[in-house]
């Protein structure tokens, strides 16, 4: 199992820079930007990633195929690939559920929405286009005839799938060259779930890559490490509209203040969502505490059948690159 680093442009971009860098130094095997519209843009910020390294892979996971045209996707990906000599990995999702309803688009009911159909369309135009192929899709969401790029990536760019549900996680192996199967925030239990139904789709398909994403924070104070994740942002969206009920339960991790979070987290206001959010509820999803703590609760990330690993530092950074590097 392999390590990397994933972080987001909520920060400085000259942070993505010094991480991406820092990562490198301390042995990391990859160096990943999540894809959020409303932070900034992630493509123009990973070539200051490009510029800083020389080995770590670096990837989009994921951008959006409804934000982004999957000719400018393709043609994004192709100036990554050729900038960072060979380095770069596309991953593709849907994107963010708290900002596609601000942009007009609804994300269920699935089987009106058809967000596979829509993937795999985009998809296929981004792999002609990157292949030195014209794009020839007249599907559903896009409709290309013809149009082919003018330059050719160095090397061919891996393509990665970013999903939760079983029926895409199936249908990736025989499409796309890696799967994403977890945002950040899940138990170990529900990172297995996914895990295996990729793993069935691979009887049909390919081997694929498999990474998951785990948020931490580390500090010689546990409870400081726990408050760093309660006031995460993304973690209380994650635990409001993403987290299973069912699995926090089987952790034993109490939920009768879940509807008070929930509510704090609509009306945005993260400092009472982060009173209400337990202990326990951190401990359940993600790796985080002392070291000795967090690395235990890698190695329960470790053996889910993830081959890649990416984690997310929160709080002190440099903390918890240092907690994992010697792994």
């Amino acid at each position: 199992m392999r390590l990397g680093v994933g972080w987001n442009i909520l920060h400085p971009v000259s942070k993505v820079a010094e991480l991406a860098s820092r990562s490198e130094a301390l042995g990391y095997e990859s160096f990943w930007l999540h894809e959020n519209p409303m932070l900034g843009d992630s493509f123009s910020s990973l070539i200051l990633a490009c510029r800083n390294t020389h080995e770590i892979r670096l990837g989009i996971g994921c951008t959006s195929v409804i934000t982004r045209h999957p000719v400018m996707v393709a043609a994004s990906a192709l100036t990554l690939q050729n900038e960072s000599g060979g380095r770069f990995v596309l991953g593709l999702a849907l994107g963010g559920f708290p900002w596609l309803p601000l942009i007009n688009y609804q994300v269920h009911p699935v089987k009106e929405t058809k967000p596979l159909r829509r993937i795999l369309e985009a998809a296929s135009i981004i792999r002609s286009l990157v292949s030195g192929e014209a794009a020839m899709v007249s599907g559903t969401f896009y409709s290309v005839k013809g149009f082919r790029l003018m330059t050719r990536p160095s090397k061919p760019i891996p393509i990665y799938l970013g999903a939760l549900g079983p029926k895409t996680l199936r249908k990736a192996p025989t499409v796309f060259d890696g799967v994403i199967t977890s945002p950040g925030v899940l138990t170990p239990r529900d990172v297995r779930r996914l895990i295996s139904w990729v793993e069935e789709g691979e009887r049909n398909g390919q081997r694929v890559e498999k990474l998951a994403y785990v948020l931490s924070s580390v500090s010689d104070d546990e409870s400081e490490a726990y408050k760093a994740i309660k006031r995460d942002p993304f973690f209380i969206y994650q635990l409001s509209e993403v987290v299973p009920e069912e699995s926090l339960s089987y952790f034993g991790v109490r939920l009768d203040k879940l509807p008070q979070i929930r509510e704090s987290w609509r009306r945005r206001d993260f400092a009472q969502a982060a009173s209400l959010i337990s202990d326990e509820m951190v401990i359940a999803l993600t790796a985080s505490g002392r070291s000795e703590d967090a690395l235990s609760r890698l190695e329960e990330y470790a053996s889910t059948g993830v081959d890649t690993l990416i984690i997310t530092p929160v709080g002190d950074s440099e903390r918890v690159l240092r907690a994992f590097a010697q792994k």
